[in-house]
């Protein structure tokens, strides 16, 4: 049976956004024009991809996933703001959610927290959801996509054979 958790309580966006904070930096390493363009076109493979090469960073395979949602705002009168539909999965607790990625910072919107089990109070929803990401997350080690392909910090990668 699956418990629904009131998504707009400030606390639960507070605790996954402390958890995807790496994330959220690596997916801005993406050029925008290219992350911008894979949106407006509907290239839901490619911003998938994009997803899932940043996640398997940071998150056990699997357990970090894009929901297939995507939008951006380029209004004139404003900064550009991205929006990806994510969805993280633990056999104890979902949550799908929206990561805003935008040049004031990132935040996160949830949608609906759904847990597998009852739960006695807010508190024990939330420290369900902080175990359920604590457990989902791999060990920290140097971070960022430099980091998992092996490259030296100042030190310019080049071709193979060079």
């Amino acid at each position: 049976m699956t418990y629904l958790a009131e998504p707009h309580d400030g606390a639960y966006a507070a605790v996954l956004a402390d958890s995807l904070r790496d994330v959220a930096a690596d997916l801005r390493t993406i050029d925008p024009v290219d992350l911008v363009s894979f949106i407006r076109f509907g290239s839901f493979p490619a911003i998938e991809d994009l997803i899932q090469s940043s996640a398997e960073l940071f998150f056990k395979h699997g357990t970090l996933i894009s929901a297939w949602t995507a939008c951006v705002d380029l209004a004139w009168d404003s900064l550009p703001l991205v929006t990806l539909g994510l969805e993280f999965r633990h056999p104890l607790v979902s949550v799908f959610f929206d990561l805003l990625l935008g040049a004031r910072g990132d935040e996160v919107a949830v949608r609906a927290v759904l847990f597998e089990e009852p739960v006695a109070d807010r508190a024990g929803a939330l420290d369900r959801l902080a175990r359920a990401l604590a457990e989902a997350q791999l060990p920290r080690r140097a971070a960022g996509r430099s980091a998992a392909l092996g490259l030296v910090p100042g030190v310019r990668p080049g071709l193979l054979g060079q």
